[in-house]
């Protein structure tokens, strides 16, 4: 037999050997990629498949339902279309968010309180462009309060996450935004309003009176509850109190300054400075 057809035969058996292996290879890969998707649980959502801007009616060719893990869906997450059935956007929704129940509503639903659930509360913390994430933040973020505590009598200064994924209701006294991306020159921030719980409005107002607060934006694809909120613990501050006054030692004297004795008095009759010589002899001024 010819050895350049020996040599053929011989590629065309190892070309249909390597095509076997790997689509046995493929096909093992893809069996446990579906026996893995089988294991997470899959839920349905809606999502802007293109800019919805804020106050525009919600119609079926502007959403697109989508299946993702239950751990990366948000709260409120829409499913059905039919839900949508009449609602306007409430906010600017960019293309790829989820639709939520914040997010859309009925025309009338336009006020801050229809927009709060049952047991929420809404609180308002002053902010500027730096501690607001550049002035990037819009109504329908969800956020991480961060309080930064100052230094206290021997603890080094730290900050804490003392909120997780509050809901942004208002930016300023704004319910909405402009686009999907307002420009930070443009933004002048002084108050955002937070969605929040009743201990949780207690907590922040505290914060807000004694440390300096905070925003950090979140994922909408992040599960609010993925890291639970840290503990706000204050430093102590006050003065030390004072030691009874039985512990306090009795104030030293002062030693008495000491008695100078008078000088003496003399009553001797003064001598004459002046010397007389009679002769031999001394008369006054001097001995005899």
């Amino acid at each position: 037999m010819n050895t350049r057809r020996i040599t053929l035969i011989v590629a065309v058996v190892l070309a249909i050997g390597t095509g076997i292996l790997t689509l046995r290879y493929l096909t093992s890969i893809q069996q446990t990629a579906n026996v893995q998707q089988q294991q997470v649980e899959l839920k349905k959502i809606l999502i802007a498949n293109r800019d919805i801007p804020a106050r525009a009616k919600i119609t079926p060719d502007m959403l697109t339902t989508v299946s993702r893990p239950a751990t990366q869906v948000e709260p409120g997450a829409l499913d059905d279309p039919k839900a949508t059935n009449g609602d306007i956007a409430l906010i600017t929704i960019p293309s790829g968010s989820t639709i939520t129940e914040t997010r859309v509503g009925r025309p009338a639903e336009v006020g801050l309180t229809v927009r709060l659930k049952p047991g929420m509360r809404a609180v308002s913390i002053p902010v500027d462009r730096v501690k607001a994430v550049s002035g990037l933040l819009q109504p329908g973020d969800r956020v991480d309060v961060m309080a930064s505590v100052p230094r206290g009598q021997g603890s080094p200064p730290k900050a804490v996450s003392i909120i997780r994924g509050a809901l942004v209701l208002a930016i300023n006294d704004s319910l909405e935004t402009a686009g999907a991306t307002p420009s930070p020159d443009a933004a002048n921030l002084v108050t955002v309003t937070l969605g929040v719980t009743p201990q949780q409005a207690d907590l922040l107002t505290m914060a807000d009176m004694n440390t300096t607060l905070r925003l950090a934006l979140r994922s909408p694809q992040e599960p609010i509850r993925s890291l639970e909120p840290e503990a706000l613990d204050l430093p102590d501050n006050s003065p030390a109190a004072p030691e009874p006054a039985g512990n306090v030692p009795a104030p030293v004297q002062p030693a008495p300054a000491p008695i100078v004795a008078a000088p003496a008095v003399s009553h001797a009759a003064p001598v004459n400075p002046v010397t007389v010589i009679d002769g031999d002899r001394v008369v006054s001024g001097g001995s005899q």
